[in-house]
């Protein structure tokens, strides 16, 4: 009975410890919330200026928008940096969102992000 016990304790923890590592973070992965959804984030907080496909519109890009679809663009912004514009702002164009978005949603908007480059 003692070594049962045992077993399905060890089970429940291994369990849990790849679950947990599953969602750690690292320089190479981010976490995403179960729930987060990216695309619908993106839609309802930046396609306002950003369009939906990330592309951008005329007036904005004259002032230094980027195209977030761009190969250089995507290949010359980590992860972290744009989480970071995201999060904070940029000049007085690209409003902060900290306090409106999780770091999960932003992280999640960020994966998006990545979906837009053009092929």
């Amino acid at each position: 009975m003692k070594i049962l016990k045992f077993s399905m304790s060890a089970a429940a923890l291994a369990i849990s410890l790849v679950a947990l590592l599953n969602h750690t973070t690292s320089a190479s992965s981010r976490v995403v919330a179960p729930g987060a959804d990216g695309a619908s984030l993106f839609g309802s907080k930046c396609a306002l200026c950003h369009e939906k496909d990330g592309s951008g519109k005329a007036n904005w890009k004259a002032k230094g928008q980027p195209d977030l679809r761009d190969a250089n663009w995507q290949k010359d912004h980590s992860d972290g940096q744009i989480a970071d514009v995201i999060r904070n702002g940029k000049e007085k164009f690209m409003p902060a969102f900290k306090s409106k978005l999780s770091d999960e949603d932003i992280n999640a908007i960020v994966a998006h992000i990545r979906t837009l480059k053009k092929k």
